[in-house]
């Protein structure tokens, strides 16, 4: 998912509705560029009270959350990356300004790719 983000463009959104996931997925990008030699501007978003509300049974307003914060950081970024795999189905099947790489996905295509190839 970061090679492919870097791929996508130099200005990358990162959204995560955990901290913990946020760091690490930020980290993780920014040595990616750094392997692929290319200089690129991460923006970050914490969602604050998006996994609680998950958490709590209200799958609904977690979504919705998401996708809000997701249009307002489309405007400013090349293609946004989400930080956990409980995020995809937020977007999954609406429509985007910019790519969003979420992991089920790129993991998936990245799985048959490699069997494809045997």
């Amino acid at each position: 998912m970061a090679k492919a983000a870097v791929e996508h463009g130099h200005r990358i959104g990162v959204l995560a509705t955990l901290s913990t996931t946020l760091v690490p997925t930020v980290d993780l990008l920014r040595r990616q560029a750094c392997d692929a030699g290319k200089d690129v501007a991460i923006d970050h978003e914490l969602i604050e009270g998006a996994f609680q509300l998950l958490a709590g049974g209200d799958i609904e307003a977690h979504d919705a959350q998401i996708r809000q914060v997701l249009e307002e950081l489309s405007q400013k970024v090349d293609v946004v990356v989400l930080a956990q795999a409980s995020m995809a189905r937020a977007v999954s099947g609406t429509a985007h300004r910019v790519p969003v790489l979420t992991s089920p996905v790129l993991g998936v295509e990245n799985v048959k790719r490699r069997l494809e190839q045997r």
